[in-house]
């Protein structure tokens, strides 16, 4: 799997997509997404590619959204709210239409630097709890 999907944790929306960066920033699609106005507004802050990542953690930190991208046999998730709750059910969501039970899991929490590593099948089973990150 090697996929890129942007998901809205608020909506249930899940949009396949070609590049993060490039895909939110395009014609109406952080609407769609539902990243609100006053971010967007800032969008023009960043510079294309240079401040990628930069943007994308702004992004997460002001828009209920989560990202995903494939890699190959496993799948990361990144976010950032106070509560797992919402990001929890989008994962399920995603994982009920696109993941293999031995597919690879990592969620990263950007708000609590807390993260879960497991598989699809595990992850259904067991709702596993998210642990600090080590930096």
């Amino acid at each position: 799997m090697n996929e890129g999907y942007w998901g809205n944790y608020r909506t249930g929306q899940i949009f396949l997509i070609d590049e993060h960066e490039l895909w939110i920033r395009r014609g109406n699609n952080a609407d769609k997404l539902g990243v609100p106005e006053i971010v967007q507004k800032r969008f023009k802050d960043y510079i294309i590619k240079e401040d990628r990542d930069r943007f994308l953690l702004f992004i997460f930190s002001h828009a209920p959204v989560m990202r995903f991208r494939g890699h190959g046999s496993c799948v990361t998730m990144e976010f950032n709210c106070a509560d797992w709750g919402l990001p929890l059910e989008l994962v399920r969501m995603w994982g009920n239409t696109n993941a293999g039970a031995l597919l690879w899991l990592i969620i990263v929490n950007f708000a609590s630097n807390e993260a879960i590593q497991t598989n699809w099948e595990d992850f259904k089973q067991n709702n596993p709890c998210p642990v600090k990150l080590k930096r």
